[in-house]
């Protein structure tokens, strides 16, 4: 029944933007357009002929840019984004997770590619380069390497007071993960978790080790499953050394 409501709703959508297109009023085009998810819009400009499109394109809010094209397809991607000029594409890129933005990257034309490249910080660009160095369709390529990590031998206190002095988190964090002295994988606690214990309590006696991290070769269609099976909102990825190198999230 959701189902059924969630397209009825689209095909109602789609109906009154090619009406609003059809008369050329723009103005009630991008206010629908606009009150739609990223992913919504993405779908919305699969269904359109290149013409109207374009259109539509030019009517999306610019912070949104980024995310739009990421959920749309491969030719899709190369018709709106050769709309674009060099400026809108950094800007655009701007906006992306790591994980999200080697997606993007791939589309874009060389010249472009040194252009977002420059735009970004030393750190940033080298996550992006780690990412883009392991083949397509497998987890290394949708992990995004930017997480939270802790010591198993520290206090929920300190912990908090580190996430406090950190400001801003990651993107659809959840969880902070615990590593050794090497980096490798131990386990993962909740934030949940962290401001509902015992301040004095040690990340050790708290953390979760019952989800198995997921190797940074494993297929896309590995990760999938493994996520389906166990019902994952995120999952570590590690090297063949259990070395942290970042993490899924389930909208990846």
């Amino acid at each position: 029944m959701a189902e059924f409501t969630r397209y009825d709703q689209a095909a109602r959508q789609l109906k009154l933007l090619s009406q609003a297109l059809d008369s050329g009023r723009l103005g009630p085009v991008r206010r629908l357009v606009n009150t739609l998810s990223p992913a919504e819009i993405g779908d919305l400009l699969e269904s359109l002929p290149l013409n109207q499109r374009l259109i539509v394109w030019g009517l999306v809010d610019p912070e949104d840019d980024g995310e739009v094209l990421v959920h749309v397809g491969d030719d899709v991607r190369a018709s709106l984004i050769s709309d674009m000029d060099t400026q809108e594409l950094v800007a655009a890129a701007d906006t992306l997770d790591i994980d999200d933005l080697a997606d993007l990257v791939e589309d874009l034309p060389g010249n472009l590619v040194d252009e977002v490249l420059k735009s970004m910080d030393r750190e940033n660009r080298d996550r992006l380069e780690q990412v883009l160095s392991y083949p397509e369709y497998t987890a290394g390529r949708l992990m995004n390497p930017e997480l939270v990590t802790v010591r198993a031998d520290v206090s929920v206190d300190v912990v908090l007071r580190y996430l406090r002095m950190r400001g801003e988190l990651p993107s659809n964090t959840n969880h902070v993960y615990v590593v050794s002295r090497r980096h490798q994988y131990l386990g993962r606690i909740t934030l949940a978790t962290l401001v509902t214990s015992d301040p004095d309590a040690l990340i050790n006696e708290l953390m979760d080790t019952t989800v198995a991290p997921i190797s940074v070769g494993a297929s896309d269609q590995d990760v999938a499953k493994e996520f389906a099976d166990y019902d994952l909102i995120s999952a570590p990825v590690v090297d063949d050394n259990n070395v942290l190198l970042g993490r899924i999230t389930v909208d990846d």
